[in-house]
């Protein structure tokens, strides 16, 4: 008697199962507000992925210009980074926010064997060696990418404002974004930079800077970095990440350019992958509080 108990049981389980099961068919992912393409660079001779979020009050039919944030790792960072760049945009109580409408862009290398080469290829200023081989050193031709191709596209497309343009990258594009912030200053207006290799290629990055601050005597820009507190020195590979991360800070700051407008955030108990949604979360709400300059500045 109890065993037939337990198959009636199972007999009606099953039937709830197949009347809640509903009808499932594959589709394209796709998400309300953010299109996706495939992208092919004449110039680099090779393809990414580029995502693009638009604002909540964006219209197609306005002329309103919209600030960019191009975020280099789109594959990883987009999906984290796109939702709270909605919220904050959303008016609370008051009618204000943390945040003006944004479009934000995400680039992502193919995610295949070559994404480790080509993200070393794209985000290095110089060759550098990793174990034993010579790799990377093309972070001039990416930016020319970013400038010449794909930047008209997004302000052809989507109404994108070419006086208020962002730079956000972690890791190798942390190096990349200082890279960007000495040596092509005036392809972007805001700069976030989360976890920068600076060790790469001993410490190159230093040399860049040391040559802006010689030839220069402002830097007019909106600057934020940050890191994990646990990115302290690993002595197998020679980095030190923390520590780089405080030298490259007070580097700028000793130089105190009248116009840049320099913020650092050291994310306690965060390590470099955990860093990531925290540092951009704060870091781009940062450097929008900042007034930006006309992007051709005169020293």
């Amino acid at each position: 008697m109890k065993i037939i108990k337990v198959f009636i049981l199972g007999l009606i389980i099953l039937a709830s199962q197949g009347v809640l099961a509903g009808t499932i068919e594959p589709t394209t992912f796709t998400r309300q507000g953010i299109l996706s393409y495939n992208f092919h660079s004449d110039l680099l001779g090779r393809g990414f992925v580029i995502d693009v979020m638009l604002p909540l009050s964006y219209n197609p039919e306005d002329s309103t210009r919209y600030p960019v944030v191009y975020m280099t790792d789109g594959f990883m960072h987009f999906p984290m980074v796109a939702p709270n760049l909605i919220q904050e945009q959303i008016p609370d109580e008051h009618g204000n926010t943390k945040l003006p409408p944004v479009i934000l862009v995400g680039i992502s290398h193919p995610i295949d064997s070559a994404n480790f080469t080509l993200r070393l290829t794209d985000f290095t200023p110089v060759p550098g060696e990793i174990k034993g081989n010579i790799l990377g050193g093309g972070a001039n031709d990416f930016l020319e990418f970013l400038e010449d191709e794909l930047k008209p596209f997004i302000n052809n497309s989507f109404m994108g404002d070419e006086n208020d343009e962002t730079l956000a990258g972690h890791s190798l594009g942390g190096l990349l974004a200082l890279h960007s912030l000495f040596n092509h200053t005036d392809n972007f207006d805001r700069y976030v930079v989360g976890s920068p290799s600076i060790w790469w290629a001993n410490k190159q990055i230093l040399e860049s800077e040391l040559a802006y601050a010689e030839h220069q005597i402002d830097l007019p820009k909106s600057v934020f970095m940050f890191i994990g507190g646990e990115e302290t020195c690993n002595e197998e590979i020679d980095v030190c990440g923390v520590q780089d991360f405080k030298d490259m800070f007070e580097r700028l700051k000793s130089r105190r350019y009248e116009n840049l407008t320099l913020h650092n955030r050291i994310f306690e108990g965060e390590n470099h992958g955990t860093v990531v949604n925290p540092g951009y979360d704060k870091g781009i709400e940062r450097v929008f509080r900042a007034k930006i300059l006309p992007k051709k500045y005169s020293f």
